[in-house]
Order: structure tokens, then C-alpha cells, then sequence
């Protein structure tokens, strides 16, 4: 059981992306494919919501390739909830408009139209 109120913060993605972050203490989580990285999202949501767990995330990041050709339902059920949050971050290939487009999903659910 989690005794204190740290959170950890970790990133899932490509292991030549992500390992540099191990450096500023965040965890990596390798994943080639957008399986994987559902996968590997699902592992950090059970162990964050499991009160047995000892390891707890506040934030997640994403490489946004891995996500972008995810089942959007699969993905919506896994990150929903307060914790963790999960963050879309650009591959070296750049930004590929899927972080841009869930906002605007959520925002015309939350507005009840198309804002952005």
C-alpha cells in the first residue's frame, strides 16, 4: 500500500525515444507498436488505481505515433479517470495531429459544439 504522496511520472514509447528521459528520473515504458503502448498503458493504469500497489502515476506520457492508429474506444477507456493523465508528445518525426484532434473532440463534448 502506497504510504506516502509521491506519484511517479513515466513515458511509453519507441526505447530510442523515451531513454533519454530516464535521465530527469521518469520511467520508460518501450513500445514499438500501438499495441504495445496500449498494453503498457493499461499496465500503468492498474497499477496506479490498485490500492495494493506500491507504484503510482501521476502522469503519463505518450509518443503520439504509437496512438494515432490505436481503436480510439480501446484508448478512451483506458486513459478515462482522473489519474493518470495521460499526455500526447510529438515523435521526432513531428506532431501528427492526433493530440490536437482529441482536444477538439473533448471540447465540442464538454461546449456542445466545435470551438476549436
Amino acid at each position: 500500500m502506497l504510504t506516502n504522496n509521491e506519484y511517479k511520472i513515466a513515458i511509453v514509447g519507441p526505447a530510442d525515444t523515451v531513454s533519454g528521459f530516464k535521465a530527469l528520473g521518469v520511467e520508460t515504458f518501450p513500445a514499438q507498436t500501438s499495441d504495445e503502448a496500449l498494453a503498457e498503458l493499461d499496465k500503468i493504469k492498474r497499477l496506479t488505481l490498485d490500492p495494493d500497489s506500491d507504484t503510482k502515476y501521476a502522469i503519463v506520457c505518450v509518443i503520439e505515433n504509437l496512438v494515432a492508429s490505436v481503436d480510439h474506444d480501446a484508448y478512451a477507456k483506458i486513459v478515462a479517470g482522473p489519474l493518470p493523465a495521460v499526455v500526447i508528445l510529438p515523435g521526432p518525426e513531428g506532431a501528427q495531429g492526433f493530440a490536437l484532434d482529441r482536444l477538439r473532440r473533448l471540447a465540442e463534448q464538454a461546449v456542445g459544439s466545435a470551438i476549436i
